[in-house]
């Protein structure tokens, strides 16, 4: 899959994630669920989740901070 179909999928699961107040585990559980059945290769999806909880402290700043996702993802690619 190109980097560009798994940036798309990532950004769509999410978009299907809810947060209230920092990353809980039921999102981090989602997120690796959708990644995975999205084909992703675990490493990647569990690399992909750690910056992104490392970068942000809840969902909504994530979604907020969309734009900066593909070079997040693409670091997890190298």
């Amino acid at each position: 899959m190109k980097i560009t179909t798994q940036i798309i999928v990532t950004s769509i699961i999410f978009s299907l994630t809810t947060s209230c107040g920092g990353w809980s585990n039921k999102d981090k559980e989602i997120y690796l669920t959708e990644c995975k059945r999205a084909k992703l290769d675990s490493v990647f999806c569990d690399c992909s989740l750690k910056k992104i909880v490392e970068k942000y402290t809840n969902f909504e700043e994530a979604m907020r901070n969309e734009e900066e996702f593909p070079e997040i993802l693409i670091s997890c690619k190298k």
